[in-house]
């Protein structure tokens, strides 16, 4: 359970734990009403006790947020306006460079010849700033992506995390399991969806029926359908796994995770891939968060986030586009470009 304090009161708790250099999260779960805050108690090694847990892509660094006590409070409206931002408006400021064009046909042509089927590569792009409105911004996009785990994160070595992520890794209580598939993009709203991104979904699918394989129990795949996160559109399924026994979560978590949805298929290759040619670090994102308990887990996937580096007065953005056989270079660069302006329209600055 947890105790329920007034917005004042969570501000203080939040200013008081950045300036003591505690580890933090506060978050919002799709679909809710309520803002959570953990704060890091150094003094509990409880792992029974409910606690928000962090991992980077590489899964070569964890962080446990564990909380003495549980905070909530509702949410407040948003007083300013939701309209198309300067990013928006002016996109050619995000063209893609020619690196990651180059990267891409590198990963096509390694799909032609056998390498993988498919491949999620990612891009980043830093931005200077001087003052950013961390509460404004947060209010923002609950309001924006209702639909979204909304978070703010803050580690003393990794600094602040802002975002709004749209998959559903996993969850699960007692002997059931709900993983979502989220794969295939569009955003214009005369756009079809195309035998790419439906090929694109259908491999995600697959990697998690494969896995589940391994495991007596019941299955049930729901009818695929359409995820809005603002002006972007992802197919997305949900399926579900009705365990005869209860299994080891923790090991189906280190073999579903990183799913082709944001690493690629076969993994071992497309990881590979990954890790020779793209130049930048992924640091957090597509790694994966969320609540964990003694027998719950609650997980998504890290995307839409900007990693904020206040001593630099720098912002870092990244997006990702799944590369198959049919990807065509121009239209996945635009991919990565509306992804970017989709986290970078709701940044408010003062």
């Amino acid at each position: 359970m947890s105790k329920e304090i007034n917005i004042f009161s969570l501000y203080k708790k939040i200013i008081k734990s950045y300036y003591n250099k505690n580890s933090f999260v506060l978050f919002r779960k799709p679909n809710e009403k309520k803002i959570f805050f953990y704060l890091h108690y150094n003094s509990i090694k409880d792992e029974t006790k409910k606690f928000f847990l962090i991992k980077n892509f590489n899964n070569n660094h964890t962080i446990k947020i564990q909380p003495k006590k549980i905070y909530s409070t509702n949410i407040q409206k948003y007083k300013g306006k939701i309209f198309p931002s300067f990013w928006e408006k002016n996109s050619s400021l995000l063209t893609y460079s020619y690196r990651y064009k180059k990267l891409i046909k590198k990963a096509i042509e390694n799909i032609k010849k056998g390498f993988f089927k498919k491949v999620v590569l990612s891009r980043s792009i830093k931005i200077p700033f001087q003052n950013f409105d961390f509460k404004n911004t947060f209010v923002k996009l609950i309001y924006t992506y209702p639909n979204a785990l909304i978070s703010l994160w803050y580690d003393f070595k990794h600094g602040f995390w802002i975002g709004c992520s749209p998959e559903l890794l996993m969850k699960c209580h007692n002997k059931q399991l709900k993983i979502s598939v989220l794969a295939g993009t569009l955003w214009k709203e005369t756009s079809k969806w195309t035998n790419k991104e439906i090929a694109e979904h259908k491999i995600v699918i697959k990697y998690i029926l494969n896995m589940l394989k391994s495991y007596k129990g019941s299955i049930r795949i729901k009818n695929t359908k359409i995820k809005k996160i603002g002006h972007l559109k992802h197919l997305e399924t949900s399926i579900y796994f009705f365990f005869d026994e209860i299994p080891d979560y923790n090991e189906i978590l280190n073999r579903l995770h990183p799913t082709p949805s944001v690493c690629g298929y076969p993994k071992d290759q497309s990881l590979d891939f990954i890790h020779k040619n793209e130049e930048h670090k992924r640091n957090f994102y597509t790694g994966y968060f969320g609540i964990v308990d003694k027998t719950n887990m609650e997980l998504y996937i890290n995307l839409r986030c900007v990693r904020i580096k206040e001593d630099k007065k720098e912002m870092t953005l990244y997006a990702g586009s799944g590369i198959t056989v049919d990807s065509n270079v121009h239209q996945e660069c635009i991919e990565t470009e509306n992804k970017i302006k989709n986290i970078l329209s709701q940044l408010i600055f003062k």
